[in-house]
């Protein structure tokens, strides 16, 4: 529940009004739709969805791997959830345990209409795991694990009973409740809580936009290291943790200092600790890596976001509008 409350403190809470999704001319397809585009905003960086549910075909609303390349089901149901939603979801998991690499490399050429890239390979790129061997040794790997989320519009005791009984017998199922809200006349209010998973919260904080400064002052493989690997780095220990500020799915800046912006790309959930000549570095790996054809130079920058920036740190966010712009113009010289 969402309770307006008075800064004054003087009144009682009150709620706001509860709504549902036929109230606001939506249908479960239209969730279902929405989820799929955003799911990883509103779930986490750290999902990447290879199957959506057609009409009339046993199959779950949304699937999607994890980093680690577990399998997730997410089943929407528009109205309350009962216990049989849960079996549904379960004969789910079931069918997908039977399946192969081949098997899940089906499902995703079906939903993205392309059969010439393996599943595997989409996996590797999609996460940042470049080593040539990859593809091959996670092929063996993805979808061993399953964890199944009921999407709901609240439960009933029932199936309450029923997931406690499940979970308690080792299976990763939640129910994931969501409360719909008036909110305009253009908008309504999604409400959905943290979610966890065995308690492991799932839910991660947003992706931003990023500028990592590419050292080439003070040490000389550190650039030509980014632009050729796609990653972005720091050196010495006192520097490498400013890396962890860069969550999945933010997009990602290269910047040299006294030229420009070199190169963008969009941050993977894969970090690793490694060397570069002798020296202990951090890296977490960029896909959709372009060089720009044409650095943007500080000035453009400065000008375009209408703030005086300082490039002298190894990790800069750039909030708000501001980024949104810089980031704009990064692409137009890509």
């Amino acid at each position: 529940m969402i309770y307006e409350v008075a800064k004054s403190g003087s009144s009682d809470p009150k709620a706001v009004a509860l709504s549902s999704l036929k109230e606001q001319g939506w249908m479960e397809k239209d969730l279902e739709h929405y989820l799929f585009e955003h799911l990883r905003n509103l779930v986490s960086t750290d999902l990447f969805v290879i199957g959506q549910s057609s009409p009339y075909q046993p199959e779950v609303d949304l699937l999607a791997l994890d980093a680690a390349g577990d399998l997730w089901l997410f089943e929407l149901k528009r109205e309350r959830s009962s216990s049989d939603n849960l079996l549904q979801v379960l004969r789910y998991s079931q069918s997908y345990s039977e399946l192969s690499i081949d098997g899940l490399s089906g499902i995703f050429e079906r939903f993205t209409g392309v059969k010439t890239r393996s599943l595997a390979v989409a996996f590797c790129e999609y996460f940042g795991y470049g080593e040539p061997s990859a593809p091959q040794e996670w092929g063996g790997r993805i979808g061993r694990s399953h964890h199944l989320v009921v999407v709901t519009d609240g439960a009933d005791d029932e199936t309450i009973a029923a997931v406690n009984h499940w979970q308690r017998h080792g299976v990763d199922i939640q129910i994931w409740p969501f409360r719909i809200y008036a909110w305009s006349a253009n908008s309504f209010g999604l409400e959905l809580p943290e979610l966890y998973i065995k308690g492991r919260r799932i839910s991660t904080s947003l992706p931003g936009i990023f500028v990592v400064n590419t050292n080439r002052t003070y040490n000389a493989a550190s650039e030509p290291y980014m632009l050729q690997h796609g990653v972005a780095l720091a050196t010495a220990q006192k520097w490498m943790q400013k890396i962890n500020q860069i969550t999945a799915a933010s997009r990602v800046m290269l910047y040299g200092n006294g030229i420009g912006i070199l190169a963008i790309g969009v941050a993977t959930p894969h970090r690793q600790d490694s060397n570069l000549n002798g020296e202990p570095m951090r890296y977490v790996k960029l896909r959709d890596f372009k060089r720009l054809a044409a650095p943007l130079p500080p000035s453009k920058i400065k000008k375009v976001a209408g703030k005086d920036y300082v490039f002298r740190h190894t990790v800069l966010e750039l909030g708000g509008v501001e980024g949104e712009r810089v980031w704009t113009e990064a692409l137009k010289h890509s």
